[in-house]
């Protein structure tokens, strides 16, 4: 049986190209969704600019007056279109993590003491608890902390009229597991194949992007992260992180390292 893979790629490494490939597409086509709204907008104010400009009846005054209103949209849709690819080049550009010794319960205990005052704020009941111990592993400490903040921020926004945030930290013989659950409104059954996928967001001022990059760094670790929903009772997150691709990765790192 003839195959179209080249003889020196594995089947694996054709998979993973696949996946990536995947990816990207799904990443373009989200950005550009996002541009074409301020795209439209900079356009008609373009056009309306020109006419202003363009009107020899019009007094001086007023010409100046309307085209600074229309500047100002301009700008505001402007530093809009800059906000999105900085976030386009978050999830997409290349993360070189930077591994290193993390203590997992430390850097969750910190990120609860971080939110607990806006939680608190809100009504947002936080119960911690951690496996016994330490619970370490090599990991980019910057990034999964911010992958995490990402599920600790969303759970408390899904709970605006308050409720109870679960955080738990457990260990077995190959993972670390992480498990963030809400007793928010839960996701949707429309929702639920789009809710990791860049630029999706339920929320009117949200950019799509918070669980996207939070699985991109799980990822990137080698992990998995999964849910499980319930409409009106809530959403549990759960991260697996493997000890051993961790190491792994860092040791291939030090010898690339090395080998310049």
């Amino acid at each position: 049986m003839s195959s179209d893979l080249d003889p020196g790629v594995s089947p694996s490494d054709s998979g993973e190209a696949q996946r990536l490939v995947a990816e990207m597409a799904e990443l373009a086509g989200g950005l550009a969704h996002e541009l074409r709204n301020p795209l439209s907008t900079m356009m008609v104010n373009l056009k309306l600019l020109a006419e202003d400009l363009n009107d020899d009846r019009a007094h001086p005054e007023d010409t100046r007056r309307r085209a600074l209103l229309k500047v100002g949209v301009l700008l505001r849709e402007a530093q809009r279109l800059q906000v999105l690819f900085d976030r386009f080049l978050s999830v997409a550009g290349s993360y070189g993590l930077d591994w290193s010794e993390v203590d997992l319960n430390n850097l969750v205990a910190s990120l609860v003491e971080f939110i607990e005052p806006s939680a608190k704020d809100s009504g947002v009941r936080i119960h911690l608890d951690l496996a016994p111990g330490e619970l370490t592993l090599r990991a980019d400490s910057a990034l999964l902390r911010q992958a995490l903040l990402n599920l600790l921020m969303n759970a408390q926004q899904a709970m605006p009229d308050g409720g109870d945030l679960r955080v738990t930290t457990v260990r077995d013989a190959h993972h670390v597991v992480i498990s963030v659950a809400d007793s928010g409104v839960g996701i949707p059954d429309e929702d639920k194949d789009r809710i990791l996928r860049p630029f999706f967001s339920t929320k009117s001022e949200g950019g799509g992007l918070g669980l996207s990059i939070t699985k991109r760094v799980v990822q990137e670790h080698g992990g998995s992260i999964e849910f499980e929903t319930q409409w009106g009772v809530g959403t549990t997150f759960t991260i697996k992180l493997p000890l051993e691709s961790a190491a792994t990765g860092n040791a291939r790192a030090d010898a690339d390292t090395g080998s310049n």
